[in-house]
């Protein structure tokens, strides 16, 4: 069982960076987007003559407004006070419970795990009740808000489920298994990021060796899922798109290119073999007349 834990963690974690740096290749190099679904609301686009007024402020407005929208999830604060404290609760714990796992591979490594301060155990523990917490709330809200139930198909319950089965197979491993000792914990992650006992990882605890499984899902699901893509929601063309199309500016040439390509497919207002700026041109009657031809 031990080999088999061992492909599937390090081949989860290599699949993950690679299939993680497609994506975001991909998303970097993406055509200019017609950015509608976008806007929120009261964007400069509601007035008639928004080009003409000067843009918000620079680089300080848009970490501001970045700042606001991941540290304290401001929209879903604004438009559902009761469902944005679970999902407040949910995203505080995981950054710390992603901070306690850089905590817990760095201090595996440089402090003596003999000497190591239960305060560390402590921190995990509250970042998973954090996440628990908010996660179990998030699912209820989803599961009885008829409002909140119509955007989420079947399969978004399921990884609800799996990820609080995940968060609580983690504290059983700490907790139950490591004696919650902060010790017997460093001394384990030690041995694993060390190679130090080969033994040990081809033969691992049971409770240690199913959280990695399940930390696997994850890891595979991550690369597509929206938590990639939330990063680029703060791209510039993206979430601050407030910026004019001006003749000979960079908007227009991308604009231009993007029309020179040929279209690939047919359809009775669009003829294939054209390009882009002669479909945009063209009335759909004089494409549909030229293509019964």
């Amino acid at each position: 069982m031990g080999v088999i834990v061992l492909i599937v963690f390090y081949g989860s974690i290599i699949f993950c960076v690679i299939a993680s740096s497609v994506k975001i290749a991909r998303f970097a190099s993406a055509p200019l987007h017609l950015k509608w679904e976008y806007y929120r609301g009261s964007t400069a686009y509601e007035a008639i003559d928004w080009w003409t007024k000067e843009p918000p402020a620079g680089a300080a407005h848009k970490l501001k407004s970045i700042l606001l929208d991941v540290l304290f999830l401001r929209e879903y604060f604004q438009r559902n006070r009761s469902y944005w404290f679970y999902l407040y609760l949910f995203h505080v714990g995981t950054y710390l419970l992603i901070l306690w796992h850089v905590w817990l591979f760095a201090a595996s490594v440089v402090v003596d795990p003999d000497t190591a301060s239960r305060i560390g155990l402590v921190w995990g523990h509250v970042s998973t009740g954090l996440m628990f917490v908010g996660g179990l709330g998030v699912l209820m809200k989803r599961t009885f808000d008829e409002e909140l139930a119509l955007y989420y198909p079947p399969i978004h319950y399921l990884k609800w489920v799996l990820l609080l089965v995940t968060l609580l197979g983690g504290f059983y491993a700490v907790y139950y298994h490591f004696e919650d000792k902060a010790s017997e914990l460093l001394a384990y992650v030690q041995t694993q990021i060390t190679f130090g006992d080969l033994e040990h990882k081809l033969h691992p605890p049971f409770a240690s060796a199913a959280h990695a499984v399940l930390a696997s899902v994850w890891l595979i699901y991550f690369p597509f899922s929206h938590i990639l893509r939330l990063f680029f929601r703060y791209y510039h063309e993206l979430r601050f798109d407030e910026v004019p199309n001006v003749p000979g500016g960079p908007i227009e040439a991308r604009i231009k290119m993007l029309l020179g390509q040929k279209v690939s497919w047919s359809a009775p207002h669009i003829q294939k073999g054209k390009t882009w700026a002669e479909v945009a041109t063209q009335l759909p009657q004089d494409a549909s007349k030229e293509a019964r031809k």
